[in-house]
């Protein structure tokens, strides 16, 4: 058993009045129709783990400056998102500094990766797969089924350390209908035929979301959902008036759907401009009229194309210039490491070869001139980054003799001129993130009052979320704490009165291809 309780509607006003005078009275708003006052920033939990200390600092300075609302997924670092929040919880409350029923815990269930797909795959070989699973993409599989989710609801609580969740979402349950847009040929079942079996998988989701609020686990149940801003004739769209629809025949007019979650920032701003919702109405002036409270996430981290603008300043990074000399010393020493080393390691039949161990040089010289932007960069070095460990390590305690020596030996060498490239890549990534958010920041301002023109670009980018009508909570990534730091300060700011100005002003704006 977990901490016991739940958000209540008079523990998060009392909340909310208790930090107003520190903050702006503005800071907090109503999460629709479930009575519960929550902060317009809330903590994001996508990339915290329970390993790193600086994600649990941050959280406690989040939750001190006065936020009350956390959201995270069962998917999120593989459980390391639910099991972090719930330490800090833990022990907060443990030292009398956590008031539960004032603090809004939101957490998703439908990915099925990591360990929830080691489990899928156990099942199916033991003959008991769960229902209905989507198979979207190697190591990507989505599951809504009462099943899947009887089986993730007390996992998720379990790391959280909650016996009662307040908010439950169906984790972008789209993947269904992604699947069968990207079915090619002639027997491809037709768009209406696919939209009534979505529905009526949600309705049976909701069923068993409606048995969980009865049960007690749960308060309230929702959607969080890329596509539900998108043009009503995408075949990959969701709808948030059929979720209502669903939700009706589920759990009646009394049903327990209240809360929708969507990406949302200045360049992905169909939310706020695009009819979705019929009568011609935006998905934010829909919820808002059914009383459905709205958490956006991406706010700093718009997907424009195939490419990722950061909205927010970058520092100057080291390196920088020309990639080439660097590359050209890397692929020198992965020369060395095939000739001296590679030929006299072992593996089993099946695996890679040794030879292609390290071949980045060749595979980093591809992507120059075609990284823009840094957020676009660090996913490719944290993946080229844990790669290159993982081997090490492997390496390491298996190589002894005197290929052990020529591998110790060539080791450093070849961390340090990896290091180097990588630095060079990422100092042209950072330039080129810094003209956009230079650009980005011309077409901004002028919209903006003289006094904020001067802050921060993420500060900014908040404030407009924060202003939206129909906007409970901005999801933050303050996985450091001077994210938070530099995000809580637009709690202390009055509302922008006209945040469409801006919405619009971005609407032109386009980021380098990569």
């Amino acid at each position: 058993m977990g901490l016991t309780g739940h958000a209540t509607p008079d523990a998060t006003a009392a909340h909310a009045a208790r930090h107003r005078p520190a903050l702006e009275p503005a800071a907090f708003a109503p999460l629709g129709a479930t009575g519960l006052v929550v902060s317009r920033l809330g903590f994001g939990g996508y990339r915290v783990d329970d390993a790193t200390t600086e994600h649990a600092a941050a959280l406690g300075r989040a939750l001190d400056g006065g936020v009350n609302l956390i959201d995270t997924s069962t998917n999120y670092t593989d459980g390391g998102s639910e099991r972090l929040i719930g330490r800090v919880l833990a022990e907060r409350a443990r030292r009398g500094r956590l008031a539960r029923e004032a603090l809004v815990v939101v957490s998703k269930v439908g990915y099925v990766q990591g360990a929830n797909l080691a489990l899928a795959r156990e099942r199916e070989a033991a003959g008991r797969p769960f229902p209905e699973m989507v198979r979207y993409a190697e190591g990507i599989w989505h599951c809504i089924h009462p099943d899947f989710l009887a089986d993730q609801l007390p996992r998720s609580l379990g790391r959280l350390g909650l016996a009662t969740l307040d908010v439950c979402l169906l984790h972008n349950p789209e993947y269904f209908l992604s699947d069968a847009a990207h079915r090619a040929g002639p027997r491809r079942t037709p768009l209406a035929a696919v939209r009534e079996e979505f529905d009526r998988r949600l309705v049976a989701a909701f069923r068993f979301l409606e048995g969980q609020v009865a049960a007690g686990t749960l308060r309230w149940y929702g959607v969080s959902s890329n596509t539900v801003a998108a043009a009503p004739d995408d075949p990959e769209a969701t709808s948030l008036p059929r979720m209502l629809a669903a939700a009706r025949e589920a759990g009646g007019e009394g049903h327990h759907f209240g809360v929708l979650q969507l990406p949302l920032n200045l360049v992905e701003s169909a939310g706020v401009l695009e009819p979705a919702c019929e009568p011609p109405e935006t998905v934010l002036e829909c919820a808002a009229r059914a009383g459905i409270g709205v958490l956006v996430n991406r706010p700093l981290n718009a997907i424009v194309g195939r490419s990722m603008l950061r909205l927010a300043d970058v520092p100057a990074e080291d390196g920088g210039g020309d990639p080439g000399p660097a590359l050209a010393r890397l692929a020198e020493l992965e020369a060395e490491y095939r000739e001296r080393i590679a030929g006299d390691i072992r593996v089993s039949a099946g695996s890679t070869p040794p030879e292609a161990f390290f071949r980045w040089a060749e595979q980093l010289g591809e992507l120059v001139g075609r990284v823009h932007s840094l957020t676009h960069w660090e996913q490719i070095e944290g993946q080229v980054a844990g790669l290159v460990a993982r081997v090490g390590r492997a390496l390491d305690g298996g190589l002894t003799g005197a290929v052990g020596e020529r591998w110790q030996a060539w080791r450093p060498r070849y961390l340090e001129a990896l290091g180097r490239t990588l630095a060079a890549f990422r100092g042209r990534a950072a330039e080129g993130s810094r003209s956009a958010a230079r650009r980005v920041a011309a077409a901004v301002d002028p919209r903006l009052p003289d006094e904020r023109r001067g802050e921060s670009l993420s500060r900014k980018a908040l404030w407009v979320l924060a202003s939206t009508p129909g906007v409970s909570t901005v999801l933050v990534g303050m996985r450091r704490e001077r994210y938070v730091d530099d995000a809580l300060g637009v709690l202390r700011w009055p509302p922008l009165a006209e945040v469409r100005p801006v919405y619009e002003a971005m609407r032109a704006f386009s980021p380098p291809a990569s």
